[in-house]
Parts: C-alpha cells; structure tokens; sequence
C-alpha cells in the first residue's frame, strides 16, 4: 500500500544551503523523507496528499545547536542533583529545544545525555536527534577536576596511554563523540593555561577516528588551540584569543569553530564583558579569513541560560559580525557538516530527512524571528503546530 504523502506550503522557503529563499513553497514528505521541494508552480500536489498549509510562514531546516550541556541541574546551588532528579530535568530541556526549532543538537559533555539519547531514539520520550559525548576527557589538574563530586561530567586522564584508554571507554559507554579540553584556568575552565600534548591530542583523535568518532576540543588562548588544531581534532569550542598565525592553521585544515556567544554575552562581570568581546573579535577573524563556523550556545539550563527558545539568541548575537544568510547556513548545513551529519539533516533537499521548522517571519531580514518557531516536524512527525 502506498504510503500517504505530507505535503507542506510555506510562504518562503530558506533550504539551509545559502541559496535564495522560494516564494510559495512547498516541502513534500513520505515517512521521514523529503522528496520534493520547490515553488508551488514546479511541485504538482495531488488530491490524496495531505498537506499542512503554514502560509505566510518561512519554512527552513530545524536548527541545530553544536554545543549544548543538558545537566538537568536544579536552579538551587544548594540542591543535591542526584541523577535521577538531573535525568528528568535534562528530558524537560530536551523537549523544550525541540520545540523551540531545535532538532539537532550536540551535548558536549553530561552524565545523562547519553541515557537520555537512547531514551528518545527508541520512541520513549520526546526530543530532538542528539549527538552525546557522555563524560568528557580532561588532565587531572586545573579546574575541570574541582567540579562537585556529584555531577562532574569530565574523566581525568594522564599519559599516553591514559588518553588512549580514555577513548576507548568512552566508546564502550556509547559516546557518540569525544569532548576533550586542551585548555583550561585554575578557577574556572575558560582559561589559556594549555593541558594536553600535542602528541597526546593526537592519541586520542587517532583512537577516536579510527571507530569513527569525532573530537570537538574546548581550547581557548593561542596554545590551546594551536595544540588542538595540530592534534587533530575536528572542532573548536570557544577558540578566542589566538594569533593570527593559529587562526590560519585552523582556517587552512578546515576545523569548523563553535563561537558559544551566548553564554558570555550577558557580561554580568567586567571578566565576562571582557571575555565576550574577545569571543566575537575571534569570530570576526575566523569570518573574514573564510574559516567553517558552526553555532552553538554552551547553554547550560542553568544561570539564566535555560535551554530553548533562548538558544537562537546565539544567531543574532553572530549577526553582529556576519550577514545573516551566512548565520542560517552556520545554524542548519555547516553546524551538520561539522558534526558529521549533514547526509541526513542540514538542509531541505530530496533525500534529506524530514527535520523542518516554521517562523512566523523572515529570519533573512529578521533573525529575532527563530526566536518565535510556530511548527516543528522531526524525523517526519509533526512536534508542534501553532494556529496560523
């Protein structure tokens, strides 16, 4: 028996590829599919299609945010977070980006996602497609060890083989990449102090490439980076204060850079307001040289930056230094290129899966508008549909 198709009318359509938007557009669907998409002109709908009409919407990719934290932490510093109270938690944040747009996302490091991923794949909990690293990779100094006990989501690794081992038990637990931190301060983790060898690095992207798996790095400061890039990894979080000789070698191997502005543009200190000006000047650099650059927020659901519709925020705040067409692209074809997935999700073309989003304007001239997403399919199933 023929399967029924799922046609859906938009009144633009931005395809995720950089490519001009469609007026009168229309997204055909079978199951989880795409199979057709255009103008209303080019794409005959026939009378046993079922069609969902968003008119005057835009349609687009879902978004993807390349750099999340669900902890399912409590709002109270003093609150105990067991692992089972984080895991609801981190479910609730899930289901909040996924109706926010958001339906790809990459967890950079948490205790719960790699559960929580399971979980949504089988069917049992609603939420976006998540890419998880489970307990990230850190040195046993600095401050990535002097997180609480009871939630800490990094493993302390020393020596070669130490790195090696670390790798594999990551893939043994089912991680679906690998975060590792080649900077780090003594009170906080955005620090310049570097922590891995090169060599070191190149251990562990060596083990992980070899089953598959990609290596994001948290680096910061010129070292940090400069040590990850020559390491082998396959993106940079953070990535700010670096020279313009390290900037190159990362535009020059094609390392995507994950920005994280959200999380410091609040400036609620003079080191914050300090740290967001560095971040966008970086992200300046790495757009004018050409560099690959992914959006992700670093949100963490946690001091006033809650995991949702807030995660666009992101856009607007690349918006102050790149055109917005190139923030679209970063947020839905090159945020999927760099995590590995841009077969699948990434853009609105034949083939591609069924992840496709509805904004009530035109995020082209108006990018505050991915803030108010009225309809969001995933993986072909209708997740939220507002009255038009």
């Amino acid at each position: 028996m023929n399967r029924r198709r799922v046609v859906i009318r938009g009144g633009r359509l931005f395809d995720g590829t950089g490519a001009d938007s469609i007026s009168d557009a229309v997204v055909v669907c079978e199951g989880k599919t795409i199979v057709q998409v255009g103008s209303v002109a080019q794409v005959p709908i026939a009378d046993t299609d079922q069609v969902i009409d968003l008119r005057p919407w835009t349609l687009m990719p879902g978004m993807i945010d390349a750099h999340v934290h669900l902890w399912g932490l409590a709002r109270s510093p003093d609150a105990e977070n067991p692992i089972e109270q984080r895991a609801v938690r981190a479910a609730g944040e899930a289901q909040a980006l996924l109706h926010a747009g958001f339906t790809a996302i990459r967890d950079c490091g948490s205790t719960t996602t790699v559960m929580l991923r399971r979980m949504i794949d089988d069917g049992a909990i609603p939420g976006p497609r998540i890419l998880a690293a489970g307990m990230a990779i850190a040195r046993t100094t600095h401050h990535w060890m002097r997180i609480d006990a009871r939630w800490r989501w990094t493993r302390p690794v020393d020596t070669l083989e130490g790195c090696r081992t670390a790798v594999r038990r990551a893939i043994q637990e089912h991680s679906d990449f690998i975060k590792i931190a080649t900077s780090s301060g003594h009170h906080r983790a955005w620090g310049e102090t570097p922590t891995f060898t090169i060599d070191e690095i190149k251990v562990i992207t060596d083990e992980a490439h070899q089953w598959g798996l990609r290596v994001a790095s948290h680096s910061i400061g010129t070292e940090g980076v400069r040590r990850a890039v020559l390491g082998g990894v396959d993106t940079v979080e953070h990535g700010y204060n670096i020279a313009d000789d390290t900037l190159a070698l990362l535009v020059e191997r094609g390392i995507s850079l994950v920005p994280t502005l959200r999380i410091m543009h609040k400036g609620l200190s003079s080191w914050g307001a300090q740290t967001a000006r560095d971040q966008l000047h970086a992200l300046q650099k790495v757009y004018d040289a050409g560099g690959k650059i992914a959006m992700g927020t670093d949100s963490t659901g946690a001091n006033h930056f809650e995991n949702g519709a807030g995660n666009a925020v992101e856009c607007v705040l690349m918006a102050t230094v790149m055109d917005p067409r190139d923030v679209l692209v970063s947020t839905t074809r090159m945020a999927a290129e760099a995590l590995g997935i841009d077969e699948e999700v990434g853009t609105l073309e034949r083939g591609k899966c069924a992840d496709i989003i509805a904004v009530r304007g035109d995020p082209l001239s108006d990018l505050e508008t991915l803030q108010d997403v009225a309809f969001v399919m995933c993986r072909g199933q209708v997740v939220r549909r507002e009255p038009s």
